[in-house]
């Protein structure tokens, strides 16, 4: 019994998270039959095995809102407002007593009688269809349901660990095999093994991916109630439900994605008589779209209300004693923008039960970097606001950082660092206030800890300088971090750590990067609160001296860029937003193909922006680019750090691939120019729908055969070869001829005709025939067959 009851509280769970969304679906579209259906027979199922489970409460509300659907899918009742909203309280319920159930808590006591008492009211249809809400659009998220079985996570988990040792073995195993005389057939088989494990874990990995349709499930109710709450009219649109990610990110985003909506529906859309007053619909927009991009999921929420009001923040924030006028007045938009994720400011003007008191988006944004995330906003006062969030597609791989301390390795997330310099750079001075370290870069001071202080370990002597890591902790107050080099960059496969070492509060898991030896994932924030640094007034304290700067360079906008080494031997940057990832690529993977470069990843080929020559090594450097569409990759000598450059360089000088120069730590740096980069990859092919055919109206002419079919195929175009028996010919057709018998023959078919010529001029002003190898002009002509 047991065993069928735990089986009864996970569906019924499931269900009920997908169920709310298709409630509201049906009220905007009574006439959906295929969703009334669905709702009516999760509350038969329940009513059934209630009965069989020994269940009277779950059985009592389930038949009574059974007996109301009935009702409407006969036609004796209209779904109206009252209708749907007391289907929803009896879903609410039936909620509260399963996990009551599942957690073994006594059940809630209340009468439901009002509930079951509320399915009997019925409205009137002119006041259900004003307080109908406005339809929720779906995009890409119909299809069938697969065929699925339920397995116990720790299975899966202890599968991926497993996967995770055989890994290692293999890597042991090459280097075993690196070590010795090659042997062919040995290595074939190695090979083969390595793509075995390769693919097996790949599909273990993909048991925990699940489609973001389950993050969506709670937003059309959480949309209706609360723009029902507050008055507002509201179009929800949810495009990508078919994107997959992570079960356990799925969880861990939840929370904040409903934050972000709620404030959406609060403080960005407006009521429709203030909506009325500045030209727009009555009706809001809200639009949650998700997609997947590199190993990112990118969910994006937009509206059309009102934008965050910066200078509202502003005086919030002075208010507060967050800021001086002074240093608010040298602040710029971005900044000012910022100051929404400071804890304690709202643009609220009253505390509700919504909002008001100061915490949210502080919150929202320590959270998605807790889990290696970032958060962007793109506002527009007056016309809305879309907030976008990029989190991994897995926890259990981030893009981190490798670093020394104390003669041992860690890791840290990439999307924890700001900057990285090191303590011999012109622009860092590090000294002492009260007995505490402090960090100025660019005038701008930052508490200083030692990584190796926090640990517990000894600062080895070192040859060259060390280097300062300026890092944002999970509140994304930032602070200097001392090690002793940063080593790689590379993406991590994040397991559990023990819980002796979880229990110390300054480790996030352990990794397994590509050479098998086990490191630790450093926590920022936890390496905060070991070393007792007092965030708020470390932060308000750079915010004052930010204010108090008059070089007016610095208020330049500065990027963080990626300083690097060519092969050639030149030091120069790229943006780092550009950069996906940077790899360690074999040698003999690099080709040319013409005047192209490539690199062979798997089964297709990558462009390779800068070329490539013969290597001198067996491993090559590679920065891994990518705009929203397409990717290539730039081979480098070395990657050097991560430093700040100006958005625009201090000396604009475009040519080739470069943009400019920049002036960081006293050396003079060019910088590549994006744009040029991605500008000089390959059109990508595409593929076009040719009219009609290609008819080689000379069959026994060699070179038509050999050289012109396969010119044509490659194009895109359907080729025959000579003309069809009975002159079946379409409209469309097209026939090229190379002798004037040909065209004799081709002109009584009635479609188009081509005829070319050996010569590369022609034979006098009325020789309409084209050059044979004028491969533009023969396009051309082939194209407007169609025309």
């Amino acid at each position: 019994m047991d065993e069928l009851l735990q089986e009864f509280i996970s569906e019924t769970q499931e269900s009920l998270e997908a169920l709310a969304g298709e409630i509201i679906a049906w009220e905007a579209d009574p006439s959906d039959r295929g969703r009334l259906d669905a709702i009516f027979r999760f509350f038969h199922t329940v009513k059934g095995s209630c009965g069989f489970l020994h269940l009277p409460r779950f059985e009592r509300l389930s038949h009574a809102a059974e007996d109301v659907l009935s009702d409407i899918r006969s036609g004796k009742r209209h779904p109206d407002a009252a209708t749907v909203n007391a289907v929803l309280g009896i879903m609410d319920r039936i909620a509260e007593l399963t996990q009551a159930v599942a957690v073994g808590a006594p059940l809630a006591q209340e009468d439901d009688e009002y509930l079951v008492a509320a399915l009997a009211v019925h409205e009137s249809e002119s006041e259900a269809e004003s307080d109908a809400p406005a339809p929720v659009s779906r995009h890409g998220s119909a299809q069938a349901a697969p065929r699925t079985i339920r397995l116990p996570l720790a299975l899966i988990d202890q599968l991926m660990n497993g996967v995770s040792d055989m890994v290692l073995a293999r890597n042991e195993l090459a280097r075993q095999l690196r070590d010795r005389a090659g042997d062919p057939a040995l290595e074939g088989a190695f090979e083969r093994l390595s793509g075995c494990v390769a693919d097996m874990r790949d599909a273990i990995s993909r048991t925990r991916m699940q489609r973001i349709d389950r993050l969506f499930a709670a937003i059309p109710r959480t949309v209706r109630d609360l723009g029902r709450d507050l008055g507002k009219r509201i179009e929800l649109s949810l495009e990508g439900g078919d994107v997959e990610m992570d079960r356990e990110m799925v969880e861990m985003v939840v929370d904040p994605l409903i934050h972000i909506v709620r404030n959406s529906i609060d403080h960005g859309v407006e009521t429709p008589e203030r909506r009325r007053a500045l030209g727009k619909p009555e009706t809001g927009q809200l639009r949650l779209e998700a997609r997947q991009s590199g190993n990112q999921i990118v969910i994006e929420i937009s509206d059309d209300g009102a934008g965050i009001d910066t200078a509202r923040l502003v005086e919030k924030a002075i208010a507060a004693g967050r800021l001086t006028p002074d240093a608010a007045a040298r602040m710029n938009e971005a900044e000012r923008l910022d100051l929404i994720f400071q804890a304690g400011l709202s643009t609220a003007s009253a505390v509700t039960a919504v909002s008001g008191r100061g915490v949210g988006m502080d919150v929202v944004r320590a959270n998605v970097e807790r889990i290696g995330g970032t958060i962007g906003l793109d506002n527009h006062p007056g016309r809305g606001l879309r907030i976008t969030l990029s989190v991994p597609l897995t926890l259990t791989i981030i893009p981190g950082l490798v670093l020394r301390a104390g003669g041992l390795h860690f890791a840290i997330p990439r999307a924890a660092v700001v900057e990285i310099l090191h303590d011999n750079n012109a622009m860092l001075r590090i000294g002492e206030v009260g007995g505490a370290r402090i960090a100025t870069i660019r005038d701008v001071r930052h508490s200083m800890i030692d990584l190796e202080d926090v640990l517990g370990l000894d600062i080895p002597a070192e040859p060259g300088p060390r280097t300062v890591m300026v890092v944002r902790s999970a509140s994304g107050l930032p602070f200097a971090l001392g090690v002793s080099a940063v080593e790689n960059h590379e993406e991590l496969v994040i397991r559990p750590a023990s819980p002796i070492v979880m229990a110390s509060g300054i480790y996030a898991g352990m990794t397994l990067p590509d050479n098998g030896k086990p490191m630790l994932l450093l926590d920022t924030g936890g390496l905060a609160r070991k070393a007792d640094l007092s965030e708020i007034a470390e932060h308000a304290d750079a915010v004052r001296t930010a204010g108090e700067r008059t070089d007016a360079k610095e208020e330049t906008e500065m990027v963080a860029a990626l300083r690097f080494e060519e092969l050639s031997g030149e030091r120069r940057l790229l943006q780092l937003s550009l950069i996906e990832r940077v790899e360690e690529l074999e040698a003999d993977l690099f080709g040319h193909s013409g005047d192209r470069a490539f690199v062979r990843l798997k089964d297709r080929l990558v462009p390779v922006v800068n070329g490539c020559q013969g290597f001198a090594r067996e491993t090559v450097s590679a920065l891994r680019l990518r705009d929203d569409r397409r990717e290539a990759y730039y081979a480098v000598a070395a990657v050097l750090d991560i430093v700040q450059m100006p958005a625009v360089p201090d000396m604009v000088a475009m040519h080739g691939n470069l943009s400019g120069v920049c002036v960081v730590e006293g050396e003079h740096l060019e910088v590549l120019n994006p744009f040029a980069l991605f500008a000089s990859l390959p059109d990508e092919p595409v593929e076009r729908k040719h009219p009609g055919r290609c008819l080689l109206a000379d069959a026994e002419d060699g070179w038509a055969r050999e050289i012109l079919a396969p010119l044509l195929r490659q194009a895109g175009h359907e080729v025959l070869i000579g003309l069809p028996e009975g002159a079946a010919v379409d409209p469309s057709d097209i026939v090229l001829c190379t002798t004037s018998d040909a065209m004799q023959a081709a002109d009584v078919l009635g479609c188009r005709t081509v005829q070319l010529r050996a010569a590369p001029q022609p034979s006098g002003p009325q020789d309409a025939s084209i050059y044979r190898y004028d491969r533009r002009a023969l396009m051309a002509a082939i194209a407007g067959a169609g025309q």
